[in-house]
């Protein structure tokens, strides 16, 4: 399965993907549902307006959860967002957007609680037939695709009494269909990092290679095995790249007695020496960065898009890879 879905200068990691195709579709299946019964559209606006706001308060939280940095950096805000944290405040928020509404509105909380299960429901049911279908299981796709069948009939349905069971079916078959595909998944992981040719795949050894640092010394990627190793490519004149460097200095500080190593490959063949050294000075950094003169490694490791970053298990195979900028939240993620 690909990492990464590209389209011009987007980066869509695959269950990112998968996870906004099935937000969009879960409230079409609403919006379906709402037509077929002919019912009013003013509790499936409600519901779209709070994810909107659960969304947008997610994005901006980083400046909630740092305001120091985003002050310092105000370009944060535009690559980064509050993670986990940031989802719980924005969940918050839509909450509390909802109670004030139907306080104000004769809108019964019953009906709300229902065009939110419809929505929960489907997302699940997508979600989990996206991952299975991508992950070429043919047995979970099965599966999302006879609940799918039942969904269907449900959205045709006109009694509320039926709503229940209905919806005890829908969320054990479609919790049960992405469960299944999680393990599956988990297994399938289990199974690429055994694997150890060559290249450039979750799983493979990416190609050895020798660079110079800043200060004339010689680095290899094979003499920090035995560490968690974020291989990252960047330029001074990238934005993107500029933005996540004080989050990689800090996540690298912060875990200055964790086995983790930095090597930052600067794409000295398409900037300087001097850029680079100019840098490194203003953004204060201290793990080693490496000068690719002749654009050589960059090219063996395929890099188009900066930043791009590598993350390489202990064992000396590569885990994941990361296109655009990082911040620590994620960087702590991408090693789980």
């Amino acid at each position: 399965m690909k990492d990464y879905i590209q389209w011009g200068a987007l980066h869509l990691d695959e269950r990112t993907a998968c996870l906004l195709i099935s937000f969009l579709a879960a409230f079409g299946t609403v919006y379906l549902k709402q037509r077929i019964t002919q019912a009013q559209l003013e509790e499936w606006h409600l519901t779209w307006n709070a994810v909107l706001l659960l969304i947008f308060v997610w994005k901006i939280s980083y400046f909630l959860l740092h305001p120091v940095l985003t002050i310092k950096h105000p370009v944060y805000l535009l690559y980064f967002s509050g993670g986990k944290p940031g989802i719980l405040i924005g969940a918050a928020a839509a909450l509390l957007y909802v109670f004030i509404q139907l306080s104000r509105s004769s809108l019964p909380l019953s009906t709300f609680l229902h065009i939110l299960c419809l929505v929960g429901f489907s997302f699940l049911l997508l979600y989990g037939g996206f991952q299975a279908f991508l992950a070429k299981d043919a047995a979970s796709s099965l599966f999302c695709l006879i609940v799918s069948g039942i969904l269907a009939i449900f959205l045709t349905r006109k009694k509320r009494r039926l709503l229940p069971i209905y919806a005890a079916l829908v969320l054990m078959l479609g919790l049960s269909s992405t469960s299944f595909f999680w393990l599956k998944s988990d297994e399938t992981k289990g199974k690429a990092v055994a694997v150890s040719t060559t290249g450039l795949k979750r799983g493979n050894v990416p190609p050895d290679f020798v660079l110079k640092t800043l200060d004339g010394r010689k680095v290899t990627l094979s003499q920090v095995k035995g560490k968690t190793v974020f291989l990252n490519f960047w330029a001074s004149w990238c934005p993107p790249c500029q933005a996540e460097m004080p989050e990689i200095e800090r996540f690298y500080k912060e875990n200055s007695r964790r086995p983790i190593e930095i090597l930052s490959v600067h794409l000295t063949s398409e900037d300087s020496v001097q850029a680079a050294r100019g840098f490194a000075n203003k953004h204060k950094l201290t793990f080693p960065i490496l000068l690719d003169e002749t654009g050589e490694v960059s090219e063996r490791f395929h890099v188009v898009t900066l930043p791009t970053t590598f993350v390489i298990s202990p064992q000396g195979q590569i885990v994941q890879q990361h296109i655009g900028p990082l911040n620590r939240e994620m960087m702590e993620s991408l090693m789980e």
